[in-house]
Parts: C-alpha cells; structure tokens; sequence
C-alpha cells in the first residue's frame, strides 16, 4: 500500500512539474510562440501523464496546464481576467480536450494493464496444467499439483479434500507456508452447493477461499487456498485444473490395478502352460515305468528293473528341480532371497553342479578351466550352484549332443566370474535382453521350441542380482553362446583346489 501511494503522489508532482517546465520553456527560452504552440504542448503533458500515472494525476496536470495557460499566456497576461471571449473558448476547450484526453489514455493504460494481467495468468494456467501432465505417477500428483498451485500462484496455503468412506472429507494434498486449518462446516457447504465461497482467516487480514473440484456437475472434492489473490474466474479455471489432476491421478491408479491384474493373468498363463507341460512329461514317464513294474505276466530281469528304477528316479529328480524353481522363483519375486554367505572352493560347487545336472549334460562333453590355485571365495555356495546349474543346463539344451560346454571361473580383483560356453545355435541380438526374462524360451531356427519353463535363467539372474553381481550373454547365431556371471567375493587365499573329472 506504501508504494501505491508514492508512485500516486509522484504522479501528481510530474503533472505539476510538466506544466511548470512548458511555462517556463515558453517565457524564458522561446518567447514569442503562438498560444496554440503552447496549448498543445500542454495537451501533449497533459497526455504523458495520463500514459504513465492514470486519471488523477492528468486531472490535476489539466488544471494547473489551463492556469498557467491562461496566466502567462492570454491577455491580459499575469492575471486570470479573460477579457476576450474568444478565450474564454480556446481555454475551456483545452480543458475539455485535456481531460477526454486524459480519460481516453487512462482507460487504455487499465485496458493495457488488465491484458498483461490475464495474459499472466493464462500463462500460470498454462504452467500449471504442464506440471499435470508431467507428473508420472499417481502417488505424488496431487502433492504435486497442491505444490505448484502454491508456487505458480503465489498462495501461502493450498490444500485439496475428497470424500472419505464415512461421509466426511478428507485432506489428501497440503503445501503450506503458514498456519492455517480450514473450518470442516465451510469444506462440506462449498463440497455440497458447489459454489466458490470466501471467509476471513481469524487472527489475520485476508481470507480464505474454498473452491469446488467439479468434473462436469459433479463434485468430486474441494480447493482450500489462503491468501484469496486473484480473482473468482481465475479461481474457478485454477479449480478446474485441479479437478483433472485429481481424476487424472484415480484414473493412473485404475490403470495400475488394471495392469497389474492383467501381468498376474499373463504371468498365470504362461507358468500354468510352461508348468504343466514339465509336468506331463516326467510324469507320464514314471507312470509308464510303474505301469510295466505291475504288469504280473512279465517277469523282467535285473537290467530291465534297474532301467526302470533309473527312470523314475531322473523324473522324480526332474520333478523336484522343477517344484524347487517355483519355491526360488517365488522367493525371488517376495523379496525374500536370504543370502548364507560361506567359504567356499568353486571346484566344490563345479563338482556339486555336475553332479546335479548329469542327467541333461550325459550326452555332451564337459571341459573345465579352473586355476589350481584359485583361492576360497565367500559366497552362498548352494544358491551360486543353482544359479550355474540352470545355466549348464540350459546349454546343453540349446545345443546339440556331442558338443563341448566349457565350465570357466576366474578371479580378478575380488570379482568372481563364472561362464559357461556352448557350440550351439546361439542367440540373436535380438533375444540377448529378453533371454532371462521370466518364462522366456528362445525359439530355434527350425522353428521347434524347447521344453522348459522358461525360469531357469530369469532365477539365476534373480540369485546373481541378490549377490550384487550381474548376469549376461555373449552370442552370435550359429557361434554357440556364452553366459557368464561376476559377482564382488571376499578371498581367502591357500587353499587347494580338488581335481574334477572333464569327460561326461
């Protein structure tokens, strides 16, 4: 209010000054200039005053520019006598033309001045509703949208309140600068009449507003802002953005669900299909085995008994590999992957993961490359050999009998690494991200898709990823594939490294 009123005298002061200047630069320095000279160079005052200060001080400029006119210029001059008629004319019409003057540039300066008003706030409205949209999730967009309102707009308060479960409204988005409770009985009169209304702040000089949240008729909250600082069009268009914001977040929410219930379905499918199949097929075999066990008209010899022993012990192996990798897989997606780290010899857990994929890598022949004196590591030996388990034999699947699997570990700078090389078809670029992806089976080029669940790799990236290490695959199509796995270790060097047997 301080700065109003001296940009208000200063007017007044400039008005007084210009008329003054004009005089005297008419009777001291140009002397003898026509009265119509000098009239209009008031006028032109008169008119710059009106420009930059408003109405009032172009009032005042007329006046005192119609007084001087007449004192120092018309005859008899030095008095404010007319005589002349004539000049009775010439002044009032300076007047008349002054102060029309006057009115014409102080309503064109508000015109000016109410533009770049609403010119600012289209492109607050604008900033805000980018703020909306650039907002990614549900969680954070109306604490979002409370903040940039504040911000944008320069409101010291701003909440937003929608209906609870008991009837009430409740506060879901706050940014705020200052004390300040909104009274609940003015929340629930603006939610249900759906009209803007405003009340004093107690204990303070400015009021509160209380904006509905409409999305067409309906109400679907309300907008406390203190201080009340711009005006109710505005307000309403600030109201309605928010509105947006507040659907456009229930709207991410629906989405969310919605999506998350449809991978759940996918991720259903895709294990019920891949599961059932791993299933049958063990399954058939031992029911096959038992069925030729209980046929009482055969007598089968030891060999045939032992095969079928064989038989349904593999399945029965297989069929246990398979429940574990639900269990790990399970585990792995809870979060509930608990490391045991140990000493340990990577011959050990080479000879342990050999041992357990014997079955798939029978037909293939089995090289290892490991230092004699590689050092003990620290590490979940169990969970390190399921990982490299389901590795090897995913190789040997995908490559065909006869051909060599390379078993590799190094150590280098407390980092374990671990590979295994194939002589298969190898993988496209393509498929090289997406091969440990959950239930993902690369498809071969003769268009036959391996059995499989597809869990294998996605559970040894989850056992790697928990060890702070990470998984990839180097490959090109039909130059095999290498998958290989570093992981941080603590050594322990001295130790012996126990031989293992290569040919399988």
């Amino acid at each position: 209010m301080l700065t109003f009123e001296r940009q208000s005298l200063g007017g007044y002061l400039i008005a007084l000054v210009g008329a003054a200047a004009v005089t005297a630069l008419y009777r001291l320095v140009l002397v003898g200039v026509n009265s119509t000279t000098v009239a209009l160079s008031l006028l032109l005052v008169v008119l710059g005053v009106a420009s930059a200060y408003g109405l009032g001080p172009s009032i005042l400029g007329s006046v005192a520019g119609m007084l001087c006119f007449n004192f120092f210029f018309l005859p008899p001059v030095g008095t404010l006598t007319i005589q002349d008629p004539q000049n009775w004319i010439a002044l009032l019409a300076f007047l008349a033309t002054a102060v029309i003057a006057s009115q014409l540039s102080a309503k064109a300066r508000a015109r000016a001045r109410d533009a770049e008003r609403k010119r600012e706030e289209v492109w607050r409205l604008y900033e805000l509703s980018r703020a909306i949209i650039a907002t990614p999730d549900s969680e954070t967009a109306m604490s979002s949208t409370a903040r940039q309102v504040v911000e944008v707009f320069g409101f010291e308060y701003c909440a937003v309140f929608v209906p609870d479960i008991e009837g009430g409204l409740q506060r879901v988005a706050l940014a705020s600068d200052i004390s300040f409770t909104p009274a609940q009985s003015e929340l629930t009169k603006t939610y249900l009449e759906g009209e803007i209304g405003e009340t004093p702040v107690e204990g303070h000089d400015y009021t509160a507003t209380y904006a509905p949240l409409k999305v067409g008729v309906r109400s679907i909250g309300v907008m406390a802002l203190a201080p009340s600082t711009i005006e109710r069009a505005t307000i309403e268009a600030v109201a309605g953005l928010v509105a947006l914001a507040l659907e456009r977040a229930r709207f991410l929410r629906e989405l969310s669900y919605t999506t998350a219930l449809k991978q759940s379905d996918e991720l259903k499918s895709a294990l019920l299909a891949s599961v059932s199949h791993d299933l049958r097929t063990p399954l058939t075999s031992i029911r096959a085995a038992v069925d030729s066990l209980l046929q009482e008209e055969i007598e089968w010899d030891k060999t045939a008994l032992r095969e079928f022993h064989i038989i349904i012990s593999e399945e029965v192996e297989r069929l246990t590999r398979l429940v574990q990798n639900l269990l790990e897989m399970a585990r792995i997606e809870a979060g509930e992957l608990k490391l045991s780290r140990e000493w340990g010899s990577v011959s050990e857990i080479f000879s342990n993961v050999l041992e357990r994929a014997a079955p798939a890598i029978r037909n293939h022949i089995i090289k290892v490359d490991l230092d004699e004196d590689m050092p003990l590591v620290k590490l979940d030996s169990r969970l390190i050999a399921e990982a490299l388990t389901n590795l090897i034999e995913n190789s040997a699947k995908y490559s065909p009998p006869g051909t060599e699997l390379l078993l590799k570990a190094k150590v280098e700078a407390d980092k374990l690494t671990i590979s295994v090389k194939d002589r298969g078809e190898g993988i496209a670029p393509d498929e090289q991200d997406r091969i440990f992806d959950k239930f993902y089976r690369s498809a071969r080029r003769d268009g036959q898709n391996k059995e499989g669940t597809g869990m294998g790799l996605a559970i040894a990236r989850g056992i790697i990823q928990a060890h702070g290490g990470r998984i990839w695959v180097e490959s090109a199509p039909g130059r095999g594939a290498t998958f290989s796995f570093m992981i941080p270790v603590e050594l322990k060097r001295g130790a012996k490294t126990i031989a293992i047997a290569e040919e399988h």
